[in-house]
């Protein structure tokens, strides 16, 4: 993880504050969908910070969806 910190930073100073946990399994997941589409793990540098923020919009959808079904009941 110490390997992708610079990222974790710049994310932070960006406003996507995560936990160590949080962002490791984020690294994992990048790693293979690295692997997936052909690329070394040079690559994890361009997309680590959009899995970062794509988790954080599945996050806000997912609570906004409870929320509305919460709302109906």
């Amino acid at each position: 993880m110490q390997k992708y910190e610079s990222i974790k930073q710049q994310l932070e100073k960006d406003g996507y504050k995560i936990s160590n946990a949080e962002f490791s399994c984020l690294i994992e997941y990048a790693k293979k969908k690295a692997a997936i589409a052909g690329k070394n793990e040079d690559y994890l540098q361009y997309l680590l910070p959009d899995i970062v923020k794509e988790y954080f919009f599945r996050m806000a959808v997912n609570m906004t969806a409870m929320s509305n079904m919460r709302d109906k009941k």
